[in-house]
């Protein structure tokens, strides 16, 4: 079976419950649509266990972009050397991450050993901007936030990474007539008109699956298979 998550915001029993509810096995695959970190306090604990899953397939979100940029500087050695010595770019990064919930996610980091830092640094430069995938028959294309400055004429290949990872329009509007785009991002909730709050969103060629996990809402899965929805909750 094929699953796909998103937006699980450092919330490691939220994931657990997910994974419990999916009944999740060694031949399913799992595809996590960014903003695994950040916010809640076990975005690391998340990464560190999808890490040892190799039937986990992490795609970036803005979260981790803005993580990876910080621990690029952050781990030549976190000491109050380092952070004093900071150049305007950096503390402007690290500023950024902090304003959009990265502190508990520093603060675990750091707590690990260096050569598990630098680990999950290799980790997160193996996550793609998006997956395509066929599932009975019908076609996705799984990305963050959905696909800013569309063309149909476009290849995805020629987008770039901020249009994949930052934005909210569209989110009722098909993209092609035969894919689906599958996204997180932007909380359900936001969706006007959406009559069910904080649960998978699916309209036309469009499915958002970001449930407010990281905002009081729940953290939802959907199985490409048989479109069956999943909650924490």
């Amino acid at each position: 079976m094929i699953f796909v998550v998103s937006d699980i915001h450092g919330s490691f029993d939220a994931y657990r419950r997910i994974l419990s509810e999916i009944a999740f096995k060694s031949t399913d695959t799992l595809y996590v649509l960014g903003d695994v970190v950040d916010r809640g306090p076990d975005g690391i604990k998340i990464l560190l266990d999808m890490m040892g899953r190799p039937n986990v397939v992490p795609i970036l979100g803005n979260h981790e972009l803005m993580m990876a940029v910080s621990l690029k500087f952050l781990t030549r050695e976190i000491t109050e050397e380092s952070v004093s010595n900071l150049d305007e770019a950096e503390i402007e990064a690290l500023s950024d991450w902090f304003a959009n919930g990265g502190e508990p996610t520093l603060r675990a980091f750091n707590a690990l050993s260096r050569e598990k830092w630098l680990e999950i640094v290799e980790y997160l430069g193996e996550f793609s901007l998006y997956e395509e995938v066929r599932v009975g028959g019908r076609n996705y294309v799984l990305v963050h936030a959905g696909i800013d400055n569309f063309s149909p004429e476009r290849s995805l290949e020629d987008y770039d990474p901020a249009d994949f990872l930052e934005g909210r329009s569209g989110l009722t509007d098909a993209y092609w007539p035969d894919k689906t785009v599958i996204s997180g991002h932007t909380p359900t909730r936001l969706i006007p008109g959406n009559p069910a709050p904080d649960r998978i969103y699916k309209t036309g060629g469009r499915i958002c699956i970001d449930c407010g996990c990281g905002f009081g809402g729940t953290l939802g899965a959907l199985c490409l298979d048989t479109g069956e929805e999943f909650y924490a909750n």
